[in-house]
């Protein structure tokens, strides 16, 4: 009797631990970790979530990151807002969309040798600058210096 109760407690605690683990590696987490990543300039962890152009992607933010601390400008580490997390996933790939912050945002992934990957997202959620495109167009500071110069 007691090797029955025995088989079945190890049973009972066999299942509570992989019942326990599932969902850890869903699209919606891994965009999110890979979203606060990017937000906090940790490019290291976030090319460990990350495949093919998205890789490319984290590199060339790397790369102006560096470039702004060489000119003396530490990168802003912010945690950022993401909420409405939600993946349309069909087969291995998922097209997720999301709100940083209040804006729209989409990330793709791709499941790569059983894994959820990052594979394409856009430039603007690296959660630094303010890269929405704006403009000011009204600003003549510079052309009327030159426009005195020439009448003169």
């Amino acid at each position: 009797m007691k090797k029955i109760f025995s088989l079945f407690a190890a049973a009972v605690i066999a299942f509570a631990f992989t019942s326990c683990g599932g969902g850890a590696d869903t699209p919606e987490k891994v965009a999110e970790k890979f979203l606060q990543h990017i937000a906090k300039s940790e490019f290291k962890d976030a090319k460990g979530l990350a495949t093919g152009d998205a890789v490319k992607t984290i590199e060339t933010l790397e790369s102006f990151a560096s470039m702004s601390e060489l000119g003396g400008e530490k990168p802003e580490k912010k945690d950022v807002k993401i909420e409405d997390m939600k993946c349309d996933t069909k087969d291995d790939v998922a097209n997720c969309t999301y709100k940083q912050d209040g804006k729209a945002g989409n990330i793709e992934l791709k499941k790569v040798d059983g894994a959820w990957k990052v594979s394409s997202f856009p430039k603007e959620t690296s959660g630094g600058d303010d890269m929405n495109g704006d403009v000011n167009t009204n600003d003549t500071t510079a052309t009327d210096d030159v426009t005195e110069e020439v009448t003169k």
